[in-house]
Parts: C-alpha cells; sequence; structure tokens
C-alpha cells in the first residue's frame, strides 16, 4: 500500500505530465478558417462560376455560401461538393463563405466576381442641319454596329417619331456608317427623329437611336426696297416686307440712310402686321453716292435686312 506521501507525489507526476504534455499537443488541433477562390471571377453575362470550398480547415460541420446577387444561399455540410453558380446579369458580386465548427465558431472569406454585359448592337442617328429656320431639310445618317455575330436586315426612320415609319429598307450587313434619307420640315416646331434596325437574331431583336429637330420660324422677308430720287438732293424710298412664318408679326424697322442719318419706327409693337409698307422722304445736305440699309425685325427678334444704293450727282 502507497504511503499518503507516494500518493502526493504521483499526482503531482501526473499533472506535470499533463501540464507539459497539452501545450506540445496544439498542433494537432487545426483552426476553423474559411478558404474560399472562383473560377473564373470575370467574364461576359451569363458568366457560370465554378467555387472551391475544400481549401477551408478545421473541424467543419457546416458551411453556407452567399453568392451575392441575390439568389439563395447555399448550406451544406461537405466542403469538397463543387458548387457551380451562373451570374445572369451584369454587374459586381460578392460571394462569402461561412464555416461553423461543432462549438458554434464561425469563420468567413469572400470572392469578388464581375460579370460584364454582352456585347450589342449599337446604334447611333446623327442629323444635319439639327436645327435652321422653316422649311428646312435635314440629311440623317447612322452609325450601326451589329453584336458579333449578327447581320442587320432592316431599317426604318421616322422623322416625328408618330409611330408610321417614313423611310424603311430591307439590309444586309454588320456594320454601317453613312447617309439613310432626308426629309424637309414644313412647319416650325420640335421634332424627334428615331432609327429603328433589326437583326437576324431568333427571335428579331430591335434596337433604336434618337435625335432632336429644332424647326424655328423663318425671318421676315424683304419684298421690295427701292430708292427713287424727287429732286436734285431729295429721294423716295419705298420698301415692303412681309413676316416669315405662320403667325409671326413684323414688329420695327430701321432706315440707314448712308448718310449717317436713319428712322426708327418701333411703335409696330403695338399693331403687330403680318405686312408692311413704307414709302419714306429723305433730304441728303449734298451730291455723292450713298448705300442705304433697311433692317425688319418680327416678334422673334429675328431680323433681315437689304441694302439699296442711291446716287446723287
Amino acid at each position: 500500500m502507497r504511503s499518503t506521501g507516494q500518493r502526493i507525489l504521483a499526482r503531482v507526476a501526473i499533472l506535470a505530465l499533463l501540464g507539459l504534455g497539452l501545450p506540445g499537443c496544439m498542433w494537432l488541433f487545426t483552426p476553423l478558417q474559411a478558404v474560399l477562390s472562383a473560377d473564373p471571377t470575370s467574364g461576359v453575362a451569363p458568366l457560370t462560376v465554378q467555387f472551391d470550398l475544400s481549401g477551408s480547415t478545421g473541424s467543419i460541420t457546416s458551411f453556407t455560401l452567399r453568392f451575392g446577387d441575390g439568389s439563395p444561399d447555399l448550406v451544406g455540410s461537405d466542403i469538397t461538393v463543387a458548387v457551380v453558380h451562373t451570374y445572369t446579369s451584369p454587374g459586381t458580386y460578392t460571394a462569402t463563405l461561412t464555416v461553423q465548427d461543432a462549438r458554434g465558431r464561425t469563420s468567413s472569406a469572400t470572392v469578388v466576381i464581375t460579370v460584364a454585359a454582352p456585347p450589342t448592337t449599337s446604334v447611333s442617328l446623327g442629323a444635319i442641319p439639327a436645327s435652321g429656320p422653316a422649311p428646312l431639310t435635314v440629311n440623317f445618317s447612322a452609325t450601326i454596329t451589329a453584336a458579333p455575330g449578327r447581320r442587320i436586315k432592316h431599317l426604318a426612320l421616322d422623322y416625328e417619331t408618330d409611330g408610321t415609319p417614313d423611310f424603311e429598307a430591307a439590309v444586309d450587313f454588320e456594320n454601317y456608317s453613312g447617309p439613310i434619307a432626308s426629309n424637309a420640315y414644313a412647319d416650325p416646331g420640335t421634332y424627334t427623329a428615331t432609327l429603328t434596325v433589326t437583326d437576324d437574331a431568333s427571335p428579331a431583336q430591335t434596337f433604336t437611336a434618337s435625335v432632336t429637330i429644332t424647326v424655328t420660324s423663318p425671318p421676315p422677308v424683304i419684298t421690295a426696297f427701292t430708292a427713287t430720287p424727287t429732286g436734285v438732293l431729295a429721294v423716295d424710298f419705298h420698301f415692303e416686307a412681309q413676316a416669315g412664318g405662320t403667325g409671326r408679326k413684323i414688329v420695327k424697322y430701321t432706315l440707314s440712310f448712308g448718310d449717317t442719318t436713319s428712322l426708327t419706327e418701333d411703335g409696330l409693337n403695338i399693331v403687330h402686321p403680318a405686312t408692311l409698307s413704307r414709302t419714306i422722304s429723305h433730304d441728303y445736305v449734298q451730291t455723292g453716292s450713298y448705300t442705304a440699309t433697311l433692317k425688319v425685325w418680327d416678334d422673334l427678334n429675328q431680323m433681315t435686312e437689304d441694302t439699296e444704293a442711291v446716287n446723287l450727282p
């Protein structure tokens, strides 16, 4: 039978061995760590990605893989399983793997997936000129590039975007850059011209481009301007003018006689005539050659002018 002293020594020895042995055995316990990789990490939609969870370490009892695109999480326990997921929309997504052990401890890892939009048909529509007074003739041109592997089969151009194409053509090309059609806009206003192209996909896909056309009212028109001498130094000036567009009015004119004097009538702001006719007499102080200048404005502050030579020998 052991004495009390021997039993105490035995306990001390066991405790000493345990104290020495446990720290030395810590390498046997692998730390919990999530490791996530993906292939590929970027590409064009739809992008199929294979995720690898197998590099994760520790006593893993479960895992959750969140794809980052709003789709349901994948939950499991076998980290060696191959996980394949397809990202259907362009964007940047962060996939997150979280592993858990029996004690409830967790570890997470992330990987970023970048999904680009697939190549598509590009269309641009140009107009020259894009603005000006009525009647305005506009020449339309387009630059069209079909999506890879496709061809453009039909063009339709609607000059006023009223739902009815004004110009259509059956075509067959991958790329085009040049004129399409022209249109004369008779009335002032703002118009949106729209080009629609159709490709040979199944089903066919359409693509559009638009341009804005601004047609202003034309300026006034001077229909007559004469200078008739009535004496040695006296001259009668006669002129006629009319507003250039429907609904426009003439509001002002200035007649410069060419001798540093002029006459302005702006009381037309009250009368607002659509047409104007005046005969103005003027006396020069000496003989010579002069250039008279007539300027007429409408209610949009558009101005037109004309000149007339005056010879007083």
